[in-house]
């Protein structure tokens, strides 16, 4: 029986949850490792398994795969959920690509911020998600009409997109932003009925959204 794909990364979603979903779709197994200390961080990098020193990490079929969308892609590829055709194929990296820049910009960062730019940070993201980015997808969900962003099952972009919007009703700090966008509310119960997602959102391997907590330990482990 060939090796469980390895992930190593912090102890949070950030940058591996979306390969962490992938693999959910596919219901595949995994194993972790979670660097929590600089310590550790520096043992790893003295392995040369990460070519830019930075994380997330996945060891699969003999690679040590880092670039978190390098990694979807990669996992996309080999387990057809890039799209069926070049039509589809193309939708999917543009959405895949603008779930990710929706996350970096609409995403929980300011735990990552001083504490007097928390609040602005907090205001912009959410001002952003609600003009330049979830028309957007509400627009390509309704058009779709399958519950999914592209084709009628689960591709890398649904993957990308369910990673911000399941933190966006999870999280309080986005005041139920999702009932205005009722498609998109809609995309996040249809992606989590998908069945090695609802093993995996029921499962301890699931972090809960980013906190102060998190963002204390990942700067402390990834600091020079």
């Amino acid at each position: 029986m060939a090796d469980k794909p390895k992930i190593t990364y912090l102890r949070g979603r950030g940058l591996a949850e979306v390969a962490r979903l992938i693999f959910a779709v596919q219901d595949v197994e995994t194993t972790e490792e979670h660097i929590t200390t600089k310590e550790e961080f520096q043992k790893l990098k003295a392995t040369g398994k990460l070519m830019f020193n930075q994380l997330p990490l996945i060891e699969i079929d003999g690679l040590c795969l880092i670039e978190s969308q390098a990694q979807g892609n990669y996992l996309g590829h080999k387990y057809n959920m890039l799209g069926k055709t070049d039509l589809e194929r193309g939708r999917v990296q543009m959405l895949y690509a603008g779930s990710i820049s929706f996350r970096s910009v609409s995403g929980p960062g300011w735990f990552f911020m001083p504490t007097e730019a928390k609040a602005d940070a907090k205001k912009s993201a959410i001002e952003k998600a609600k003009t330049r980015y979830l028309p957007v997808f509400e627009k390509v969900l309704t058009e779709n009409g399958t519950g999914f962003l592209v084709g009628s099952e689960a591709t890398i972009s649904d993957c990308a997109l369910f990673n911000i919007l399941s933190e966006m009703k999870e999280m309080s700090e986005y005041h139920n932003i999702l009932d205005d966008f009722p498609q998109c509310k809609a995309f996040v119960e249809t992606f989590s009925a998908i069945p090695g997602v609802k093993k995996y959102l029921e499962s301890p391997r699931r972090f809960p959204p980013p906190g102060d907590a998190y963002a204390k330990e990942a700067v402390n482990a990834l600091s020079p």
